[in-house]
């Protein structure tokens, strides 16, 4: 067999066991990424809880606070996590001609760093904001202030191979009469 001959069947093998192990850590990557976000699973609960709302109309101030519960039961590591939360208000505006206006009173997005397989990260999700209450319609119908929320998880897996996102946006968290 001549050299060159040889040296190609090398490279050709080298290629195969290559491609082979690449495709071996897609595949189990991709089901173990599977696995944690399976609904039934509850591996991500976002809320874990009830979400604690408290508005202070006399300081035009609300705080909030979001439960929530991480568990990795993958085989690799779930990385850059990142929780995102935004809170709208929706309001009669007087300086509009009592038109419907909606503001984002909470608009914040915090980094959690890493959770190893196994792991469990549980945490509360802290945010406040001021209420723009000088133009509030307070005789609107049905409500004079309503309240919704958005909630955005982000994070990488399988090395980071997979980076996925997952939003439940504008839901309704009730309403203030005056």
């Amino acid at each position: 067999m001549r050299p060159s001959r040889v040296f190609r069947w090398i490279v050709r093998a080298f290629l195969l066991v290559f491609t082979l192990s690449l495709s071996a850590v897609s595949i189990l990557g991709g089901w173990s990424a599977v696995t944690i976000l399976n609904p039934e699973g509850n591996d991500i609960n976002i809320p874990d809880g009830p979400i604690i709302v408290t508005p202070n109309i006399g300081n035009s101030s609300i705080v909030i606070s979001v439960p929530f519960n991480i568990t990795n039961g993958g085989v690799y590591e779930l990385s850059n996590i990142i929780l995102g939360f935004q809170l709208d208000m929706t309001f009669g505006n007087t300086s509009a001609g009592n038109a419907d206006t909606t503001v984002r009173i909470i608009d914040k997005f915090k980094p959690y760093g890493n959770v190893l397989p196994g792991q469990i990260l549980k945490a509360n999700f802290n945010g406040s904001g001021i209420l723009p209450l000088a133009e509030v319609d307070w005789t609107r119908t049905p409500h004079d202030l309503e309240f919704y929320a958005s909630l955005i998880f982000s994070a990488s897996y399988s090395l980071n191979l997979y980076t996925f996102t997952v939003g439940i946006i504008n839901v309704s968290l009730g309403y203030y009469d005056n």
